[in-house]
């Protein structure tokens, strides 16, 4: 009899697996890995980094009991909090809620109040031993085609490079691209008469990242930048140049793409096989390029780590440090 119900219940199981598969698309088998949790993620040469995204901070003004804020301070000190500390933290743009003008100022400075400075330099600790690094979304540009305040408060460093710059640490370098502001894609119709993209990457930006790519010596390579270039169909995507980047990605063998602005936990390879947040942690060795979104801020205690260990990278999945409260 316990068997005959072992066999019911496994058998059940396999069903409703098979009635998933028909509804999220094409989901990739996967090598058997072990869970890899902060400080016990890498080995004696290794490391790992923690990227979140779409903080969306407000000024208290415009969010009297600056949930978005402390929001962002909740997650930056649980992920310093752990005993083996993470080598820097990523944040893929939407820094705040809107970013022109006075008010886009005032949200600024609430945002890097979250941080701690030196020459110039974000950090996520009072040692100044964790830096922050960024890129803009298309909120940092609302309500105009600038990112004066972005510059201004954020990012000082890179104004001239049009926000393209790498960073390199113990055999990875990131590469960071503005993916660009809203626009508005007419062909999408009838669906949607208002369908908007991220306006997404110049030929300069191309031109640079192909030239990047290939005179990097790095073992490992991520590009970081706001909007995805996969996702479900073409929906919120990069409008121009994506083929392009994409071919480069593929090319080069960039091991992951770290996005943000969907505000949602995605993962895809460019065949748009999906690879859902339960199967995470996964080692890059055996995959393709990855594309990657991470869950908003804005919507709960979203982050992500990413560890490199033994010559390998694990990609882990989106967690939350809490439980989001509905209005906190």
């Amino acid at each position: 009899m316990m068997i005959d119900n072992v066999l019911r219940k496994t058998l059940v199981a396999f069903v409703i697996l098979l009635i998933i598969g028909t509804y999220v698309g094409p989901v990739i088998a996967l090598h058997q890995h072990n869970d890899l949790s902060p400080g016990a993620t890498t080995s004696t040469n290794g490391f790992y980094f923690v990227h979140i995204t779409d903080t969306h901070v407000l000024h208290k003004i415009f969010d009297r009991n600056e949930f978005r804020k402390n929001r962002l301070q909740t997650v930056l000190t649980h992920v310093t909090s752990f005993k083996e500390k993470p080598a820097f933290v990523v944040i893929t743009g939407d820094l705040v809620e809107w970013g022109s003008g006075l008010g886009g100022a005032l949200n600024y400075q609430e945002f890097t109040e979250c941080f701690y400075e030196k020459e110039g330099q974000l950090y996520a600790d009072s040692n100044c031993t964790i830096p922050v690094y960024t890129t803009p979304g298309n909120h940092d540009y609302f309500w105009s085609r600038t990112l004066f305040n972005y510059h201004r408060f954020v990012d000082k460093k890179h104004v001239r490079e049009n926000d393209r710059y790498t960073v390199t640490f113990k055999g990875l370098t990131l590469f960071f691209l503005d993916s660009g502001h809203n626009e508005i894609n007419y062909e999408a119709k009838p669906y949607d008469w208002i369908y908007v993209l991220g306006s997404g990457l110049s030929l300069r930006d191309i031109e640079w990242l192909d030239d990047a790519l290939n005179s990097c010596t790095s073992q490992h390579k991520i590009v970081i930048m706001h909007h995805p270039a996969i996702n479900w169909g073409e929906y919120d995507v990069i409008a121009h140049n994506r083929e392009a980047f994409i071919s480069l990605c593929e090319g080069y063998n960039v091991n992951l793409v770290l996005t943000g602005h969907t505000h949602a936990a995605r993962v895809f390879d460019s065949n748009g096989n999906f690879y859902p947040n339960n199967v995470l942690p996964l080692n890059l060795s055996f995959y393709p390029t990855l594309y990657v979104q991470t869950d908003a801020i804005k919507e709960g205690y979203y982050y992500r780590n990413i560890t490199i260990s033994s010559g390998s990278i694990w990609l882990g999945p989106c967690d939350q440090c809490c439980e989001t409260a509905f209005g906190s």
